[in-house]
């Protein structure tokens, strides 16, 4: 078996270092305290959420915002996933006090029952306010302390002008329910989170993921290729090199290598593998990047193609004459953009541009060469 995972949430051997985040977070969700997830993109904010809610055994409500559309889908997913935490024979108890009475549906194929509401022109609000309300009725009713996590939470805008400060009016009044909120967007999610004019200001205690460290991850991955019997250890270096010892990049390169090795029948890392894995990543891929790609105007592909050569700061007059961009104002607009949409990403400790996904980024160099 492959001894490396990527692109969903990891656990057990898969999950490297965080000893001390999970721990906090335990500690935090014990206390009934709100937590903001803060950090650069595909740093396992969601596996770290997923230990500590395991080891915490709380019930929980977990729920993607990406995958919502508006205010009346976010309700009936809500109220649905909300009422799981329930009997069956209560549900007519917890409804009963919604101004908008929704209907029941049960599938005969799994036993699932479910409520959801009809969309009204008149009463768009009612079902949200009365949704959010329900957790807090369900754990107050059960004595317990529920746990509520919202995934990629910038969404929040994006669904509704509205509903962040429709949210934040309810979740101040509960006493029984924690929330957990994890972003993809780190730019937006600090916005929600940190600027006073925002209804969510200092709404909870913050955790800011930094990267792992060197150490652990030239451990991680040494240790996975061990189990398997391959020595990577004369180039564990070069293969951290490649993905700046992003846990998330370093996986999906050492997935790869693992195929390839394991095709080969060989027990040792060459320099050739590691090219032909990072090659085989941009051809999987060379769809989705030159969508990215295509996405760009003009003024952000000349800043990707500088940040992508080695160029790290947009502003200075250099990159703006090397690269014809318009003006330092320009230049300073699209970057805070890009990095907004992720495209770039700024490091926290350094301020250095980066491009955030590093084989884009030899997809990029070696398109134009």
């Amino acid at each position: 078996m492959n001894p490396f995972k990527f692109g969903s949430v990891v656990e057990g051997e898969h999950f490297t270092d965080r000893e001390n985040e999970v721990r906090e977070l335990i500690a935090d969700i014990a206390a009934g305290q709100h937590v903001i997830i803060i950090s650069q993109r595909r740093l396992g904010k969601s596996s770290l959420v997923a230990k500590a809610l395991k080891k915490a055994g709380k019930p929980v409500i977990q729920m993607d915002l990406e995958i919502i559309t508006d205010e009346l889908d976010f309700a009936n997913t809500y109220t649905k996933k909300a009422l799981s935490l329930s009997s069956i024979e209560k549900f007519k108890r917890y409804l009963k006090g919604f101004k908008i009475q929704p209907s029941i549906n049960f599938n005969p194929a799994n036993g699932d029952f479910d409520a959801s509401f009809i969309a009204r022109a008149d009463s768009s609000a009612t079902p949200l306010l009365d949704a959010l309300e329900l957790p807090e009725t369900i754990a107050r009713d059960q004595h317990k302390h529920f746990v509520v996590v919202f995934d990629e939470f910038q969404e929040v805008r994006r669904i509704s002008q509205l509903l962040e400060r429709k949210m934040r009016g309810v979740f101040q009044q509960h006493h029984n329910v924690s929330y957990i909120f994890i972003g993809s967007q780190e730019s937006m999610i600090r916005d929600i989170f940190q600027e006073k004019k925002n209804p969510f200001y200092k709404f909870g205690r913050q955790i800011t993921l930094q990267p792992i460290s060197e150490a652990h991850m030239v451990a991680f991955v040494r240790e996975r290729f061990t189990s398997v019997g391959i020595n990577a250890e004369p180039h564990i270096s070069d293969i951290l090199k490649i993905t700046g010892y992003h846990p998330y990049y370093t996986q999906q390169l050492c997935y790869e290598l693992y195929v390839i090795l394991q095709a080969k029948k060989h027990h040792q890392i060459a320099k050739d593998d590691i090219v032909q894995a990072q090659q085989t990543i941009i051809t999987q891929h060379n769809v989705d990047y030159r969508a990215w790609w295509n996405a760009l105007n003009t003024t952000d592909r000349k800043i990707i193609i500088g940040i992508a050569n080695g160029m790290t700061e947009p502003s200075s007059q250099a990159f703006i004459q090397k690269y014809g961009i318009r003006s330092t104002s320009t230049a300073i607009t699209a970057t805070n953009k890009l990095i907004k949409k992720g495209y770039l990403i700024r490091n926290s400790k350094t301020g250095v541009l980066a491009v955030e996904d590093p084989f884009w980024q030899q997809w990029i160099v070696a398109s134009r060469s």
